[in-house]
């Protein structure tokens, strides 16, 4: 078992989002989880990405945020506060924050021991 507690420097990752403390291959040896803590600054928008070999599950922790995703990224979804969303693998989406005052918080959860993003440059942005 290992402790992982808030307090650690944020860093933002590759597609645009700013990480916290997380539960990982990296910081304890997971095999088949990835659970973290996410933050999306106010009028922030992530670069459209994919997770290629994992499902990810979102919980809403604060704000609002809206999730564009498919080829083109022409299907959309709002979410609030205490909202949950199911993302499949190879899913390319955007996360928009809807708010330009306040920051979005939320969890995330995959069955993959890392973030397993991919950046897709050739979707609209």
């Amino acid at each position: 078992m290992k402790v992982i507690r808030p307090g650690g420097a944020p860093h933002e990752e590759p597609r645009g989002v700013v990480g916290g403390h997380e539960i990982s291959r990296a910081t304890t040896g997971s095999e088949n989880l990835f659970m973290g803590i996410f933050r999306l600054p106010a009028g922030a928008r992530s670069r459209p990405h994919f997770h290629a070999n994992c499902e990810s599950a979102c919980y809403l922790l604060s704000g609002g945020m809206r999730i564009r995703w498919g080829e083109r990224l022409e299907h959309v979804v709002e979410l609030q506060q205490g909202d949950m969303l199911w993302v499949p693998p190879h899913e390319t989406h955007v996360l928009e924050n809807l708010s330009d005052d306040d920051d979005v918080e939320y969890v995330v959860a995959r069955n993959s021991p890392t973030e397993d993003a991919v950046e897709v440059p050739w979707a609209p942005r």
